[in-house]
């Protein structure tokens, strides 16, 4: 796609400022400007030198081996896997002896020692499942499922809150349920999102989230050809696979008239048409300076120009206007900047009066919100229209209904069977 100049509503232009020209170029007309943090590491590399520092002299890994189990497992689910080991690996670092494969006392002192540095009851819970795949993948058996680490898990969920953090939610808004008057919602952040090409992004991205339920890392992966518009300008998503889909059979999600229009205006003002839906966006901003006569652009009738503070325009003289080029990337989001997104656009709402949160309530609102605060809002607004919990499980791809009734537990109640029966009656 050719260099254009970004065609966007008048409040867009009303932003931007006289004088100041917008240009998007298209994946790879360009280079994106360079990340601070460098490339990500890969963790498959990073779990296979973890084990082998951690296994005993006389023991070895089968390297291929352990790359092909890595491959069955969902992108997440590796990353957590590395996490978890690293979390291992530093206690052994500690303590020394024989990291793996482990005896139930050494799981029992590392149990100890997460409670020592106040670790949730779930962290090492899940902490502890790795450690059981990590013995499965050294086809050794695992010390997590013995009677004494079974009792001293047991007791450290006695002394301890058990109460699982979960992510904001991010619930529709007005016109779904019960909303509560204070808090973050979906319709807040797309009010907030501004009319330029980021702005149009994140609207579409929200939006879609929101809609589908997606996990952040099925969302990152949604392509243009994903996508099929029906007849009422609604469309049906496809989802490749996803964390309980690892064959890859498939699964369909429904996005309404709204969320295709925002999406329509993004792809137009961006020009994708093929390959990732969600990229990233360079910036690159110049301001307006005063410029030599040759340099000076010609100014159409009734056209003032934007100057610098302190600027003056001589009769010989013309401002060379202030510039801003989107660059769009050729490769997908990451999971990270998705959770940037979220944080920063809640940060504009606040910003903008959209919701009612100040001082800590609202420093706490945002901190709670995460890539699952989508799925979280959907889960509950489902739950909050009547819905059980079957039907909320089938609609958001999860094997088993436990999931959303932990997501919706709070608003469960007012839609179980007792409330059903006895809401007409005992008014």
């Amino acid at each position: 796609m050719a260099t254009k100049s970004l065609s966007v509503p008048s409040a867009a232009n009303a932003a931007i400022g006289v004088g100041e020209i917008v240009v998007v170029r298209a994946a790879g007309e360009a280079p994106l400007p360079r990340r601070r943090d460098g490339r990500a590491t890969d963790r498959v590399h990073q779990l296979t030198d973890l084990l082998a520092g951690l296994v005993g002299k006389d023991a070895a890994i089968d390297h291929l081996a352990f790359r092909k189990s890595l491959e069955a497992r969902a992108p997440m689910s590796v990353k957590a896997l590395a996490n978890d080991l690293s979390c291992y690996a530093g206690f052994c670092a500690r303590t020394g002896g024989i990291a793996l494969p482990a005896s139930e006392a050494r799981i029992v002192a590392y149990l100890e020692d997460c409670e020592r540095r106040q670790l949730k009851p779930a962290t090492v819970g899940r902490r502890l499942a790795s450690l059981a795949v990590v013995h499965g993948l050294l086809s050794a058996p695992s010390p997590t499922r013995g009677p004494i680490v079974r009792d001293a898990l047991r007791g450290f969920r006695r002394r301890v809150d058990v109460t699982q953090r979960q992510a904001g939610p991010l619930r529709f808004g007005e016109g779904i349920g019960l909303v509560p008057a204070k808090g973050f919602t979906l319709s807040a952040l797309l009010q907030a999102c501004p009319e330029t090409l980021p702005g149009l992004r994140d609207a579409a991205l929200l939006s879609l989230a929101y809609d589908t339920g997606l996990r952040v890392a099925e969302l990152v992966r949604v392509a243009c050809d994903h996508i099929a518009v029906e007849p009422d300008g609604s469309a049906v998503l496809t989802v490749p696979n996803s964390k309980t889909d690892q064959e890859g059979k498939g699964a369909y999600a429904w996005l309404s008239p709204d969320t295709m229009r925002r999406l329509a205006a993004w792809r137009e003002a961006s020009g994708i048409s093929e390959g990732a839906l969600f990229r990233r966006i360079g910036v690159v901003r110049t301001k307006a300076r005063a410029a030599a006569p040759t340099e000076a652009l010609p100014a159409p009738p009734g056209f003032q120009w934007r100057l610098p503070a302190g600027a003056t325009v001589s009769p010989d003289t013309k401002p060379v206007l202030a510039t801003t080029t989107y660059v769009i990337g050729e490769e997908p989001l990451t999971p990270a900047a998705v959770r940037l997104i979220i944080k920063r656009v809640a940060q504009r709402a606040a910003d903008e009066y959209l919701v009612n949160l100040v001082g800590k309530d609202l420093d706490s609102a945002i901190a709670a919100l995460s890539t699952h605060s989508l799925r979280v809002g959907l889960t509950q607004d489902l739950f909050a229209t009547g819905e059980d919990a079957g039907p909320i499980a089938q609609a958001l791809r999860w094997t088993s209904t436990s999931t959303a009734l932990r997501y919706g537990r709070k608003l469960a109640p007012a839609s179980n069977a007792t409330a059903r029966m006895l809401r007409e009656v005992r008014r």
